[in-house]
């Protein structure tokens, strides 16, 4: 894991009785790693195989939630709110009557700010294709790889 990634170990996924999401806080995974997590809103009993998906130096190497073997690395962050706040302040600049090139330069300040954030600040999750769990805190082990869409289409609508 590296100094990036969260802290503190959790994961989110969907009940399978009610698809309510549940949120759960763990400690070090190869210690701590439930068995089951109970779904806050119905209280069924969520089978998880953390163990089961632990490669080798306790790297997550699949969905514990529902047995999938692939996951993909996305960074935490919500990108409606990015592209809002870039909106907001773009559309500042034109009401304030700013010059086309300080408009430019504005863009390019923020694809900048924008690349800083993401590489030094902005941590990983860890998210089931099938499932859509998410895993933070969590190392990837080698087959999690970045978002692939063919493999996400390739699921979507077979959710549990």
């Amino acid at each position: 894991m590296n100094g990036r990634d969260h802290v503190v170990r959790s994961f989110a996924v969907p009940c399978p009785a009610c698809k309510a999401w549940t949120e759960v806080r763990v400690g070090t995974p190869a210690v701590d790693a439930p068995k089951s997590a109970a779904c806050r809103a119905c209280g069924a009993a969520i089978p998880l195989d953390f163990h089961g998906h632990f490669g080798p130096m306790a790297l997550l190497d699949g969905c514990p939630a529902c047995g999938y073997h692939t996951l993909y690395v996305q960074k935490d962050f919500n990108a409606k709110l990015g592209v809002v706040l870039v909106l907001v302040a773009f559309t500042a600049l034109l009401v304030a009557g700013t010059p086309l090139p300080w408009l430019l330069a504005s863009l390019v300040a923020f694809a900048a700010l924008d690349w800083m954030l993401l590489r030094f600040v902005i941590r990983s999750v860890l998210i089931c294709y099938r499932c859509k769990a998410q895993y933070r805190g969590y190392p990837p082990g080698p087959s999690c790889r970045p978002f692939d869409l063919a493999t996400f289409e390739a699921h979507e609508g077979s959710q549990p």
